[in-house]
């Protein structure tokens, strides 16, 4: 038999990378046949979310990446129901990148070829002037950003990334957990202020608790508002 025929008859196989002692990890096939419109939560670019069962939701899709499932296993090690104080505490002295020390996953760099990690903000700092530039050619503004992102040095948090109502699950007043956190990594610190507000920005009252529970920092997302205009 040729390689391409023994191909075509090797069955998809499933690797379980973590799970609950006791929990039963559905398989794609059962997934999809309990997937229907009424029970998909989302479903764009790429990535569906469905409640297959009053206990479980899954969520998968060609846009779905393996470095989300790894955020999330570093995030429970290290802390309980992952509040946003806590996840400040877990600091990084020289590194930018996602929970596994691979790329960057934030959008901000989704179409450039550097992704890193990076040794230091300001490796990570020249990556975003260069992508901005790839993106703007005509714009001569290079020593415009470098001022821009050289007036602080800041440190190296976990950040969630992607911090919005939709994804903050509350019962009973309380927070009970935090999901999608495919953009999670370390970051300077202002990063997570900045994402939360520049995705949500003023369609209600976020932006009055957002101030609350995360330190603001203006200034800087009014330069990273600048440059996600360009790079996102």
């Amino acid at each position: 038999m040729c390689g391409t025929e023994e191909a075509q008859t090797i069955e998809p196989q499933v690797n379980i990378l973590c799970s609950a002692p006791g929990f039963t990890v559905p398989y794609p096939d059962d997934v999809d046949a309990k997937l229907t419109e009424s029970n998909t939560i989302f479903n764009w670019g790429g990535v569906t979310i469905a409640k297959i069962s009053p206990t479980i939701a899954v969520k998968f899709g060609s846009h779905v990446r393996l470095s989300e499932a790894k955020n999330i296993m570093f995030v429970e090690q290290n802390i309980d129901t992952p509040y946003f104080h806590q996840l400040r505490q877990l600091r990084h002295e020289n590194y930018i990148g996602s929970a596994d020390f691979g790329p960057v996953t934030d959008p901000f760099l989704e179409t450039y070829f550097n992704k890193g990690p990076f040794d230091s903000e300001e490796s990570f700092n020249n990556t975003i002037i260069e992508a901005y530039q790839l993106k703007a050619p005509k714009r001569h503004i290079k020593s415009f950003l470098v001022g821009m992102l050289s007036q602080k040095r800041y440190q190296i948090v976990f950040t969630h990334g992607d911090l919005r109502p939709q994804n903050i699950i509350v019962n009973h007043g309380n927070i009970s957990g935090i999901v999608d956190w495919e953009f999670s990594g370390w970051y300077p610190e202002f990063w997570a202020f900045s994402k939360a507000l520049y995705v949500w920005k003023w369609q209600n009252d976020w932006t009055n608790y957002l101030i609350q529970f995360l330190e603001p920092y203006y200034s800087e997302y009014a330069v990273h508002s600048f440059l996600t205009e360009v790079l996102w």
